[in-house]
């Protein structure tokens, strides 16, 4: 069971390097959505005040964010 437990730990590990990998990547724009809903979890409302732009303006950023991030996760 240990070793199950450290291999786990490893893959945690490795994935969330290569998440802070895939979101670094990311223009500033989409970068910033990505870290305030995801990470920080503002609403989208609480990031468009943030940001000072619309709902849909978010929306829109965070879905080509996250389309963005799949992608880098897939090609490495």
């Amino acid at each position: 069971h240990l070793a199950q437990m450290e291999f786990e730990v490893a893959e945690d590990d490795e994935l969330r390097r290569d998440l802070a990998m895939a979101i670094e990547s990311l223009p500033e724009s989409y970068r910033e959505v990505v870290v305030l809903r995801d990470l920080e979890g503002l609403t989208i409302g609480e990031v468009a005040r943030r940001l000072d732009t619309t709902r849909a303006a978010v929306k829109g950023r965070l879905h080509r964010a996250r389309e963005l991030t799949r992608e880098y996760l897939i090609a490495n």
